[in-house]
């Protein structure tokens, strides 16, 4: 785990200084113009000028945020191929992207190029934006920034130098896990609404994707509201990253033989159990006594209730 927080591009920085409208690369949930605009931080919604299809070439969408299998197993983020080593794109002032990253994809698309939304936003949204992907959360954020050049579909449109979203080194999977089936379908129903191209739709599509059963998807997310809290409220990570660790160990991908994800999700149901039932608890106590953090509480509406 990182001491600090990530160090920001300085081409951003002197932006931000002065003001200025900000265009930023959105993959995931953020692929859909109306998930971005209602997407609440700290009471605030965000409000982009711009949005439209673009490519990034020589980068991947990939799935190496380690996350909570067999749950969320990872979410998504920007990745530099090898190829991007090689060209102009790699001439920055920011000093990780020049790191080989070593990640692997589960599925790869079958061109050297990541399809995503070109998002125009004001400084002020921008950070709202940062924030969400816990920009604020010093040594515990999990993405770096990155400078990157976006070409639009509309070809009478110029490229344009973007920031993306990149996992940190100490977050980032070696090799990419499956995404769950729920921020899978989040991603497809973005991707149709911003209208990318149909060949990557396509390999979204086809893209395996994690469904475990209701019971495991119950217990992981109370789970999940121990962890956050000890994670985030209380700044010690170490019991969700280890926790997540172990989860890891046992975690077995949907294109395996069914009887060993069936073993897969006992395990996992075992590991879980002790902190699910303390997630519970910490829930009741956390509502009766009016203490529930607003993000907590959202989460939760959108999530379990």
């Amino acid at each position: 785990m990182p001491k600090t927080g990530p160090e920001r591009p300085k081409e951003l920085l002197d932006a931000l200084d002065r003001n200025e409208d900000i265009y930023y690369f959105g993959v995931g949930s953020n692929l859909s113009r109306t998930k971005l605009e209602n997407r609440s931080v700290c009471g605030k919604n965000i409000h982009p000028i711009r949005m439209e299809p673009c490519i990034i070439y020589n980068c991947r969408l990939a799935f190496n945020l380690s996350g909570f299998p067999p749950v969320e197993p990872a979410m998504g983020s920007l990745e530099p191929l090898p190829s991007f080593y090689e060209k102009n794109d790699a001439k920055t002032d920011h000093p990780s992207i020049l790191k080989r990253s070593e990640s692997k994809p589960l599925l790869a698309y079958g061109k050297q190029e990541c399809h995503g939304a070109l998002i125009k936003l004001s400084a002020h949204d921008y950070e709202l934006v940062y924030r969400s992907e816990g920009g604020d959360q010093g040594a515990l954020c999990s993405y770096e920034e990155i400078i990157v050049v976006c070409v639009p579909y509309d070809k009478s449109r110029a490229p344009v130098r973007a920031v993306g979203f990149r996992v940190r080194e100490h977050a980032r999977i070696e090799q990419d896990p499956c995404p769950s089936k729920r921020y899978m379908d989040i991603i497809r129903e973005g991707a149709a609404e911003l209208g990318l191209a149909d060949s990557y739709q396509q390999w979204l599509n086809c893209h395996p994707a994690q469904e475990p059963s209701n019971f495991i998807k119950k217990v992981g997310k109370y789970c999940v509201i121990f962890t956050f809290t000890i994670a985030h409220g209380l700044k010690m990570p170490l019991v969700a990253n280890i926790q997540r660790m172990i989860l890891f160990q046992v975690y077995v991908l949907p294109t395996e033989p069914r009887w060993r994800q069936i073993v897969g999700e006992i395990a996992a149901a075992v590991i879980m159990l002790p902190t699910a039932c303390l997630g519970l608890a910490l829930r009741g106590f956390l509502e009766s006594t009016g203490l529930m953090p607003p993000a907590m509480k959202k989460w939760i509406q959108s999530n379990m209730d």
